[in-house]
């Protein structure tokens, strides 16, 4: 059976700790000051059996951060209305807390109606039916109780029940993660933190990551409902025995997740709920998880106040589809709340502003991962960082991703996940960047992978594929490790044709004693670079063939010299080097790299002081 989390919510003095205590015979206040004072200033928990966690979190309106802490996780609501009261201001507060929380199912309680009559009675459920209407409690019971007399403890209990066996609506995301909301010391087992699991399942032989100190840490063992389990999953109230952590490395508001999984943001695109308007680049308290951060809001549109990008003056925890509270600076007040988009966003404010507005045309999570997507240009996503960045597994962000019809997955193992609109992208800058090159290099055959990798910033596996994909479609031609247009050929000008022409004369007429570059130089009286140029272009075109750098030897001599040697093995099984050196009519100088060209070629091959014929 599934685990399932309830929280209360409600105004001071409304009996909400009664309740719990009525429900499990647990008091959740536990703290000196709480007892004293009679009142709840932190959050509690209880447990109605083994599947079932209660929060209980404090009205007061000063500890309403503390009651956000408790409610972040939960998957239901106990709304808790005194009968003598009715509707106060904190029972709005946190109704509209729950709401921007997106708590989509609860039961509405209506306590101490042992202190009414049944004309008053009927008044207050009255307002509270009012109060709920089009909101997500509308349909929900409407439960009557009395901790003093106990009348209505049973049917709220079987409520519970009730709601606890319906399907899950929160998102697992298929990865562990737990927010903080204590710390303690147990003797003789070190620290002790715990909170509800948000998603995903840990086993007590798991390594977690610890955040914002981004530390791997070790569990020694894991309870629920105070008793020691081996393995707790989404929705259970979590107590965490971890190895050798000093208590002051970890506080509430710190982050467990699977070890590879989530990261701290210094910003955040979000889409908003505002409660009361807010000005852009007003200073806001966000509250997340068990964590409270302040932030400034900046708008990328004037007339649009629903989506913003977040700046956190501290760096935060956050992942996609996390749901926060926004509350003003000062006075301390629920302002709004949200949804986190996107966190860690780069780029020119002016680009950030268009993936903003984009992110809200975004009509589901399909949408929005697509422009997550979409937006990086560099730092382009493969499967596993995408997951790492989305803080979902594989098969989760496979569900999510399968229904979107332009994406693509470039590589096999771990492959790239880049939509259509970035393929094309990538592949227009490599085209302009090499049409540009030739443009103003003319006399260069193309250019190598590093120098491309230096310009475009793309990860260089992904780059490599996109790569021999042009080239694979003839968009591109990779000849002698350089990238060229594929309709690219260097075209000479008169003077330089006329150079080529009585460079060929010189290599063909010495066949394969040709002359060396000065050589060359002096014969053809032009300057080192024009040379290099020429015999680069010609090697490149597959008209010259160049051995060890020095050597120089036209193609056309080359395929004669494989025809004799054809015909010479046809003949003879071996050949040493005498005779070698008479079929290409040349001397050993020439010789051993010539031979040492055509073993590498497997024309030839060694054996002993003599060559024999590599037949194919």
């Amino acid at each position: 059976m599934k685990q399932f989390t309830i929280g209360l919510s409600g105004h001071i003095d409304h009996g909400k700790t009664s309740i719990v205590k009525s429900l499990t015979g647990q008091n959740t206040d536990n703290l000196k000051d709480e007892i004293k004072r009679g009142l709840t200033i932190d959050i509690g928990f209880a447990h109605l059996n083994k599947n079932i966690s209660i929060i209980d979190v404090p009205g007061h309106e000063k500890f309403i951060k503390n009651m956000v802490s408790g409610v972040n996780a939960i998957d239901s609501s106990l709304l808790v209305i005194a009968a003598d009261d009715g509707i106060m201001p904190q029972t709005r507060e946190h109704f509209n807390i729950l709401k921007i929380l997106k708590i989509n199912s609860g039961i509405i309680v209506i306590n101490k109606i042992d202190l009414v009559d049944d004309e008053w009675l009927d008044l207050i459920i009255s307002e509270v039916k009012s109060f709920i209407k089009n909101t997500f409690l509308e349909n929900s019971k409407i439960i009557k109780v009395s901790t003093i007399s106990n009348i209505g403890i049973e049917e709220l209990k079987n409520e519970i029940l009730d709601l606890s066996s319906k399907p899950r609506t929160k998102f697992d995301r298929g990865v562990f993660r737990m927010f903080v909301d204590r710390v303690f010391i147990k003797k003789g087992f070190g620290t002790v933190v715990t909170g509800t699991v948000l998603s995903g399942k840990i086993n007590n032989k798991n390594k977690l990551r610890l955040l914002p100190n981004n530390e791997i840490v070790n569990i020694r063992s894991i309870q629920t409902h105070n008793e020691k389990v081996s393995e707790v999953e989404m929705g259970s109230r979590t107590a965490i025995n971890i190895q050798n952590l000093e208590r002051n490395k970890i506080s509430r508001g710190s982050h467990l997740s699977d070890e590879h999984f989530f990261t701290m943001a210094n910003n955040a695109v979000v889409k908003i709920d505002l409660l009361k308007d807010i000005k852009h680049n007003q200073r806001i308290r966000i509250h997340l998880g068990t964590q409270e951060v302040i932030a400034r809001i900046l708008f990328a549109n004037k007339k649009v106040d629903n989506i913003g990008l977040l700046k956190f003056e501290y760096n935060m925890i956050c992942s996609f589809n996390d749901r926060f509270i926004i509350r003003s600076f000062s006075p301390l007040i629920t302002i709004g709340g949200g949804e986190i988009l996107d966190f860690n966003i780069e780029g020119k404010w002016m680009d950030r502003k268009k993936y903003i507005l984009n992110l809200l045309s975004c009509k589901n999570k399909d949408g929005i991962i697509k422009e997550i997507i979409n937006y990086r240009k560099k730092n382009i996503f493969n499967e596993q960082t995408l997951c790492y960045h989305l803080g979902m597994s594989k098969y989760i962000l496979k569900k999510n991703i399968i229904d979107i019809d332009d994406i693509l997955y470039i590589g096999e193992s771990n492959p790239w996940i880049v939509t259509k609109n970035q393929l094309k992208n990538n592949n227009d800058n490599i085209l302009r960047y090499l049409n540009n090159y030739h443009f103003k290099n003319p006399y260069s055959n193309g250019i190598i992978f590093e120098q491309l990798n230096q310009k475009l910033l793309l990860p260089e596996l992904y780059l490599k594929k996109i790569l021999d994909n042009l080239c694979n479609n003839n968009y591109l031609k990779f000849n002698n490790d350089l990238y060229s247009i594929y309709k690219f050929k260097i075209q000479l000008n008169k003077e330089d044709q006329v150079l080529k022409n009585k460079l060929f004369k010189i290599i063909d007429d010495q066949k394969f004693q040709t002359p060396d570059f000065s050589s060359l130089l002096k014969k053809l009286k032009i300057d080192e670079k024009k040379l290099k140029n020429l015999l680069n272009i010609e090697f490149n075109n597959n008209n010259l063939l160049i051995i060890n750098g020095a050597l120089y030897f036209s193609k056309k001599n080359y395929l004669i010299l494989l025809e004799s040697l054809k015909k010479y093995f046809k003949i003879k099984s071996s050949m040493n080097i005498s005779d070698f050196k008479k079929i290409a009519d040349t001397s050993r100088k020439y010789a051993v790299p010539l031979l040492e060209y055509l073993d590498k070629e497997k024309i030839t091959y060694r054996d002993g002081n003599e060559r024999k014929y590599n037949k194919k």
